[in-house]
C-alpha cells in the first residue's frame, strides 16, 4: 500500500504545484476582497423608505422586504464561503510547501539508506572472504 502512494506522490509535478500555490492564495485573497466589498455599502440604500397604505403596494412592499433579506442572507453566506474559500487555499499553500519538504528528506533518507546499504554489503563481503 505504500507504494501505491510514492508511486501516486511521484506522478505529481511538484515544481508546478508549489510554482502555482501563491497564485491560488492571491486568486483567493482578490475573490474575498471583492465579495467582502461589493453591495456592502448599497445595502442601507436597498431598503423600502416609504411605503404606500394601498394594499397593492403594502404587498408589494412586503415580498420585496422579503427578498431584500433573503439576498441579505445570501450575501452573508457568499461572505463566509469566500473567507473559508481563502482559508483553504492558504492552508493548501502551506500543505504543499511541507509536502515538498517530506519529499526532499524521503529522497535524503534513500540516499542516506541506500549509502548503509552499500557498507554493509561492503563490510558482509570483506568478513566472508577472509
Amino acid at each position: 500500500m505504500p507504494a501505491g502512494w510514492v508511486t501516486f506522490l511521484q506522478m505529481v509535478p511538484w515544481t508546478e504545484v508549489i510554482k502555482n500555490a501563491p497564485k491560488v492564495a492571491e486568486g483567493a485573497v482578490k475573490l474575498w476582497n471583492t465579495v467582502s466589498k461589493k453591495n456592502v455599502a448599497g445595502q442601507a440604500d436597498a431598503q423600502v423608505a416609504v411605503i404606500d397604505e394601498q394594499s397593492e403596494l403594502e404587498v408589494q412592499a412586503e415580498r420585496l422586504a422579503r427578498a431584500e433579506a433573503q439576498v441579505l442572507v445570501l450575501q452573508e453566506e457568499m461572505l463566509q464561503s469566500t473567507q473559508v474559500i481563502k482559508e483553504l487555499a492558504a492552508q493548501n499553500a502551506q500543505l504543499v510547501k511541507q509536502v515538498e519538504v517530506n519529499r526532499k528528506a524521503v529522497a535524503v533518507l534513500g540516499v542516506v539508506v541506500a549509502l548503509l546499504a552499500v557498507g554493509l554489503v561492503t563490510q558482509a563481503v570483506a568478513l566472508f572472504a577472509v
